[in-house]
């Protein structure tokens, strides 16, 4: 009898309130599985798409960045052809100024590295793949330039650059850690490559030597090798500034090298310069610098080296990196 007066006053009740509570249950699902989609995908937001222009060798990828400092930059990543069939981990070659890489017919002065074939021959017996960070013009040197020694430049010599070269503070400690926290994860998650700076190599020319230099000094465990291709020990833009600034920017740099000098060890430390065109006048630069960077010599492999009929471009710089990599990758 209960159950027959349940069946016949409370169920036609509790059904609708039960679909009501479903539908109710439902509704406040679906927002929560587009808002878990949103998280993720703002997680890993990354999708890898060829390159339009592929080079000869080897097979190139790009990705914008969408989160972090670096935003709205692309990533570049060239694989050989034996990676996609290879089952071990490579190794990783991280390049500044990114959008000068490989492709000449989408950059400012019409040059590129075409790194693909140049690097290629010399990395056949090497398992490395290259990745290119996309620089921001307007922010270059401020984000080039080493921080920790900012401070210790008079203060006339920090206003001048601070309003006339970067206009802002630098941006180096900003960009490093975008390296560490965003790209460095996101190269290790998305490829088959070792993890940890013992399988990290830094390639940077000028300005972009400058920046590798100092991103090892500061930052060692993430690092293994360096080469700083025509390096631009004048730190600043010299043709607004010329040797104006030389004597206090030489002199606090190389303080700064000394400095660093007991945290780095067996590191492979890589530094050229041409003997053509903006790199010829770096020659007056080089004497204190190399000095100062033999406080490496005994922990580390430290080469610094003047290439003859070599200049400051994309074309010499294309000549001299694969012998370079080829030297200094393990």
């Amino acid at each position: 009898m209960g159950f027959y007066l349940v069946q016949k006053y409370a169920m036609p009740w509790l059904l609708p309130s039960f679909y009501n509570i479903c539908t109710m249950k439902f509704s406040v699902l679906i927002p929560c599985f587009l808002l878990s989609a949103l998280m993720y995908s703002q997680v890993n937001p990354f999708v890898w798409e060829p390159a339009t222009n592929q080079p000869s060798k080897g097979k190139l990828y790009e990705s914008v960045l969408t989160i972090g400092y670096l935003s709205g930059r692309v990533v570049r990543v060239w694989i050989p052809e034996a990676y996609t069939s290879s089952k071990k981990k490579y190794d990783v070659v991280y390049f500044h100024d990114g959008q000068m890489l490989f492709d000449s017919t989408n950059t400012w002065n019409h040059q590129s590295w075409n790194l693909a074939e140049s690097a290629s021959d010399f990395l056949s017996k090497k398992r490395c793949i290259l990745v290119g960070i996309d620089n921001d013009p307007n922010h270059r040197y401020a984000e080039f330039f080493p921080s920790p020694i900012y401070s210790a430049l008079p203060v006339s010599v920090q206003l001048t650059l601070r309003d006339s070269l970067w206009n802002g503070l630098p941006r180096f400690d900003s960009y490093a850690d975008a390296l560490i926290n965003e790209v460095f994860p996101l190269i290790e998650t998305h490829w088959n490559v070792h993890p940890g700076g013992a399988h990290r190599t830094m390639v940077g020319s000028s300005m972009g030597g400058i920046v590798s230099l100092a991103f090892l000094l500061t930052h060692p465990t993430e690092l293994s090798n360096v080469a700083c291709l025509s390096i631009h020990l004048p730190l600043i833009n010299y043709w607004k500034f010329g040797d104006r600034f030389k004597e206090p920017l030489a002199a606090t740099f190389n303080e700064f090298i000394v400095k660093n000098s007991s945290a780095v060890n067996g590191k492979s430390i890589y530094i050229d310069r041409g003997d053509q065109s903006l790199d010829a006048s770096y020659a007056g630069y080089f004497s204190a610098f190399e000095s100062a960077l033999n406080s490496y010599a005994k922990k580390n492999r430290v080469s610094i080296k003047v290439i003859p009929n070599s200049g400051h471009s994309e074309k010499d710089w294309a000549a001299r990196i694969g012998p370079i990599l080829k030297t200094i990758i393990k």
